[in-house]
């Protein structure tokens, strides 16, 4: 079975950064302009190579180092959260602190580093006390703790979306690993009713909402919101299911905004059809199942509950963004993971899955090792 994950994962995974390269250099053609029609490609090839390198280093390493030195990642990825807010340090763009910056080094975005540090820390924090998840403080609070200060930064960042994705993702893992149900169902409707405060004083996404309620009737007074809603259903209808081919899509000349980003899925329904989107979904979906098996069979809890977290990290970014180009949620800032282009998130995205791949690769040497026969081998009595 975790040789079987081995494979969905390399495959699934395969296709989806395939795709990304192919539909990148389809979209950015349009962004670089034509002296550099190739420059976001290039940039993008680039962090993948080094991606790739990071990758190789982290499958072959141990978990066992892995769980000694997570407090203190979890530590780095604060202190690089808090970073976003220094002046000269900070990036500020479109009115959000996401970004950081030290000189000699490209600027990244601290968030995408600070979600796999979390969840690096809430699995020290329940290997540590697995005999004490049930209970309230040690169980429920103080991990809540945990997960609370990254997503509470990454919040006044200006990203709501990402710390929605953190906290749910992290909401999925403590269900999955026997924290009470008792603990956690009361944080549904707190969390709802929170979100529903900080929306209505946000003018900005009430706007998103209430043009996303009147998104098919493309009223006037919503075009400039619903822009990119709109022509991503436009998009959808153009492609049909077939497609209009590679390379010939309309949509991202300009009509349609974050063609290359964050609304890179319509594009590939325009160009390649409905066959190719529905194995987009296909991909995620063998994705979750490689995924969800290598936590199933990890030998330890630090490394399921690892595994568990980076998984959803993955598949509810996705889903969201799938869901919202189709039209099922309002406007949000998520990328495709894989796929959009962005060099942090493709390159941590890969270091998710290689963590994944140091798992697995524990489990598959304890699946090897052969029980030993309990029962005793007769010996034949001498005449």
């Amino acid at each position: 079975m975790n040789r079987l994950a081995t494979i969905f994962l390399i495959i699934s995974v395969a296709l989806l950064v395939g795709m990304g390269m192919v539909m990148l250099a389809s979209t950015s053609y349009w962004v670089s302009g034509i002296e550099q029609p190739h420059f976001l490609v290039n940039k993008q090839v680039r962090v993948l190579a080094l991606a790739l390198v990071g990758c190789f280093v982290i499958a072959f390493s141990k978990p066992e180092w892995m769980r000694r030195t997570a407090p203190y990642v979890f530590v780095l990825g604060v202190i690089l959260l808090c970073l976003c807010y220094v002046p000269h340090i900070g990036v500020r763009v479109n009115g959000a602190n996401r970004w950081v910056h030290f000189p000699g080094l490209p600027q990244f975005q601290a968030s995408e580093i600070g979600k796999i540090t979390t969840l690096l820390g809430l699995a020290a924090w329940f290997a540590g006390r697995s005999a004490e998840i049930r209970t309230f403080w040690k169980g429920f609070a103080l991990p809540g703790l945990i997960l609370a200060v990254p997503t509470i930064l990454i919040l006044f960042e200006k990203d709501m979306d990402t710390a929605m994705a953190l906290g749910l993702t992290g909401f999925l893992v403590f269900a999955c690993i026997g924290v009470r149900l008792r603990y956690l169902l009361p944080i549904i409707p707190c969390a709802m009713f929170m979100l529903y405060v900080m929306v209505q004083r946000d003018p900005t996404r009430m706007e998103r909402i209430d043009a996303w309620l009147k998104l098919e009737l493309n009223l006037k007074e919503y075009q400039d919101v619903n822009r990119q809603q709109w022509r991503s259903l436009l998009a959808f209808g153009n492609g049909g299911v077939e497609g209009r081919g590679l390379g010939n899509g309309i949509e991202k000349h300009g009509y349609l905004p974050e063609a290359h980003t964050d609304f890179i899925f319509p594009v590939i329904g325009e160009e390649l059809g409905l066959y190719c989107t529905l194995g987009i979904v296909l991909c995620y979906i063998c994705f979750g199942i490689a995924g969800f098996i290598i936590a199933m069979n990890a030998p330890e809890i630090f490394t399921r509950t690892l595994a568990t977290g980076l998984t959803l990290l993955i598949l509810i970014p996705a889903f969201i963004n799938i869901a919202v180009t189709v039209g099922l949620f309002p406007n949000a800032g998520l990328p495709l993971p894989f796929i959009s282009y962005g060099g942090t998130n493709l390159m941590f995205s890969l270091w998710s899955v290689a963590l994944l791949f140091a798992i697995n690769r524990v489990s598959l040497k304890y699946e090897a090792i052969e029980v030993p026969d309990m029962i005793p081998t007769p010996v034949p009595m001498k005449l």
